[in-house]
């Protein structure tokens, strides 16, 4: 299988492994391309590689991570590996190394002064009620103006010109520390804004830590990411990156930007945010500008999955020993955890869901279920919550907590209840009631050839 080491390799190595949508017909970046993209991923999870958007010379990719599948891909494992893998890699960072320009593609081309226009790539219009062209599938590289490691992270960014655009930044974010301690001191904060890598470079972005992500992206990788420094600015990119937007956030200038479809599934209502300034677009000969989708799974799986099941394996393990499993659904947007244990004592399912709700701020929703129960099945866990839950007993609240502030269910702050679902067999009932299970066959046994 081809070795992935950035966007083209990884467009490739799905292609070999049937996980993707090539479409050759020009195509208009707004709303068909999203339309696409969503159909391609609810009829079968595959990415799509475009090869012409109308009015731009640069290629458009999307859904690249919208399924496990894909992922699966991505790291060189089987799907039932992918949460242990992750896991595995949180405790053996690589730092990445810093390259040599000519092993750097993503600087064959700098654009810079009056040629900047945001125009000239193909950023989607992607659902039918967003404010308008939106930068999604960033990742964007920031550290503080007055030094140390730095941070990955994904901020969506509402083009309004040919060289500026509005930035929402959550307040729990990092990128959010930077800005606030540069406008205090009336400065503006450089960030660079990759758009196209390595699939692990995207996956690390959705960690938060106090390490450089990118040396997590190093660890699932098996090797050290290779650095450039901006043209700009003293922040380094990915050498092997497609696109790389460079700018500068503006102290103490606020704009309306929005609204998009976001991971809850809803469209988000515009907010005044941050602006930004560009000071240079870098680009590889024949690029391939890489998008993701408002409200999809892939928008999902990259902030709310795919680097906080292993946490939440950490932590809820932490607790009790007894848990096998755990899975953060992408049709529960982030907010829903579900954790399959091997219960041992009556009141342990209550810790362990305490323990996931301790796991990041967004996870709301915890349903802990017995070990017949398979998490990866929504009908299994409904059967469990339909036949084994007593809610006076067995379902509690925590009022007023912190959740994430785009959650319908929260003020504008994020202050919300969470709820804890014990969805296990009753000990008692456990002795007189056992669960229907038939033998598995393999029906090439039972049809005739």
């Amino acid at each position: 299988m081809t070795k992935i080491h950035d966007l083209r390799s990884f467009i490739q190595a799905l292609d070999e492994n049937g996980r993707l949508v090539k479409v050759d017909k020009e195509v208009d970046r707004v709303h068909e391309a999203g339309s696409v993209i969503a159909t391609a991923e609810a009829e079968s999870g595959k990415a799509v590689y475009f090869d012409k958007i109308a009015g731009s010379d640069i290629h458009l990719a999307g859904g690249m991570l919208a399924s496990m599948d894909n992922v699966a891909v991505a790291l060189g494992v089987s799907k039932a590996e992918i949460t242990d893998h992750l896991q595995a890699c949180l405790t053996k960072l690589i730092p990445p190394v810093i390259v040599d320009e000519s092993e750097a593609p993503v600087h064959e081309n700098i654009i810079t002064g009056d040629d900047i226009d945001l125009a000239k790539l193909p950023i989607p219009v992607h659902a039918p009620l967003d404010g308008g062209p939106m930068i999604t599938g960033g990742v964007i590289h920031s550290k503080s103006i007055h030094g140390g490691r730095q941070n990955l992270s994904f901020q969506r960014m509402h083009v309004k010109g040919k060289d500026y655009s509005g930035i929402m930044i959550n307040d729990w974010r990092h990128l959010r520390e930077f800005y606030t301690e540069a406008e205090a001191e009336g400065k503006a904060l450089p960030i660079s804004i990759v758009c196209g890598c390595d699939p692990v470079i995207y996956i690390a972005a959705g960690l938060r830590s106090d390490e450089d992500e990118t040396s997590y992206a190093g660890a699932i990788r098996g090797e050290a990411i290779k650095w450039v420094k901006s043209v700009t600015n003293d922040i380094y990119v990915p050498a092997e990156a497609e696109v790389v937007i460079e700018a500068e956030i503006i102290p103490n200038k606020r704009e309306m930007e929005g609204p998009l479809g976001e991971f809850t599934g809803h469209y988000s209502e515009p907010w005044e945010s941050p602006t930004l300034k560009v000071k240079a677009i870098c680009h590889r000969n024949d690029a391939i500008y890489q998008t993701i989708n408002g409200a999809s799974f892939e928008h999902i799986n990259l902030g709310n999955v795919l680097t906080r099941e292993p946490l939440l394996k950490n932590f809820t393990s932490y607790v009790s020993s007894g848990v096998l499993d755990v899975h953060i659904p992408p049709y529960g947007d982030g907010f829903l955890a579900l954790v399959q244990i091997k219960k041992k004592l009556p009141g342990e399912p209550k810790n362990v869901a305490l323990a996931a709700m301790m796991t990041y701020v967004n996870i709301k929703n915890v349903i802990v279920v017995d070990e017949d129960v398979d998490i990866y099945n929504p009908a299994d866990v409904m059967w469990a919550v339909s036949t084994r839950v007593r809610p006076d007993r067995d379902v509690f609240t925590v009022p007023y907590s912190q959740g994430h502030e785009m959650d319908p269910c929260s003020n504008r702050a994020g202050l919300q209840t969470k709820v804890g679902i014990d969805a296990t067999r009753d000990a008692e009932l456990s002795k007189t009631i056992q669960r229907v299970a038939y033998p598995k066959v393999d029906l090439n046994d039972y049809i005739a050839k």
